[in-house]
């Protein structure tokens, strides 16, 4: 019995491979009442399992190409609704800038900005104007919101312009209400401030300032900010006045610049 079972053992894939020839060649000689059974047996053993298998994959990859489908739907919509939100936020833009009204002998260039550099704080930014559009050094530049700083170089195509936030740059403002003036500078730990105001002078938080027009750069009347924080120290001939900008230096796309209607 060991050897039988030995032998079985060790010629067992050509005992498997005779009894396939043997049942493919009953199938195709034997009679019909022996095929059928047959039929069903090979069916089971050797067939089933492969179709069972041909069917998991078939539909597996038919639910990997349905994911990948909603992805790329999921997608399209996403890019649709941020182009959508996108037009939404450039025409409430526009509309704000086709409201926009120059100041008086002024007329407005419309420039986008292209770039802006500064390490911690923007400090210029770089325009779509430049000479060819009569754009020269020391126009003022504002926007909407109020005045952002000047034209401080100028190429045929491009400009730069030196922000309100560049610690070199210096403008003389005054108080609305008081009238009291000072000059609006800016320092990167800190912020805007205005300078040179005197103890004695009247000038309270939410006081609005504005350009005063000395100077020979910026029109008078330009809003620059709102006074946040005043400070008076004892035997200090200045008070510290905090002020937050009007216009936002950190999100600058449309910007304008004041060319005197007089002077051409």
């Amino acid at each position: 019995m060991n050897k039988i079972n030995s032998l079985v053992t060790k010629h067992f894939r050509n005992f498997h491979f005779v009894s396939i020839i043997l049942i493919i060649i009953i199938l195709f000689v034997g009679d019909t009442v022996i095929n059928p059974y047959l039929n069903q047996t090979v069916s089971t053993v050797f067939y089933s399992p492969f179709a069972k298998v041909k069917i998991g994959y078939l539909e597996l990859k038919s639910v990997s190409e349905d994911n990948a489908l909603l992805s790329q739907t999921l997608i399209d919509l996403s890019m649709k609704m941020a182009f959508y939100e996108e037009a939404a936020l450039e025409n409430d833009r526009m509309r704000s800038i086709l409201s926009f009204k120059p100041p008086q002998n002024y007329a407005l260039v419309p420039a986008k900005v292209v770039s802006i550099s500064g390490e911690y704080t923007p400090i210029t930014a770089t325009i779509n104007k430049g000479s060819n559009d009569s754009i020269w050094v020391d126009q003022p530049v504002i926007n909407q919101q109020g005045l952002i700083g000047r034209i401080s170089s100028v190429s045929p195509d491009y400009s730069v312009v030196q922000l309100l936030t560049d610690p070199a740059n210096r403008v003389a403002a005054r108080v609305v209400a008081s009238r009291e003036m000072g000059i609006i500078k800016y320092n990167i730990s800190s912020g805007m401030y205005l300078d040179n105001f005197p103890i004695q002078g009247e000038i309270k938080v939410n006081d609005k300032i504005i350009s005063s027009g000395l100077g020979g750069v910026y029109p008078a009347g330009l809003t620059v900010g709102v006074v946040t924080e005043v400070i008076k120290e004892e035997l200090a001939a200045f008070d510290k006045v905090k002020i937050l900008p009007a216009a936002n230096f950190y999100s600058l796309e449309e910007l304008f610049v004041l060319r005197d209607t007089i002077i051409q």
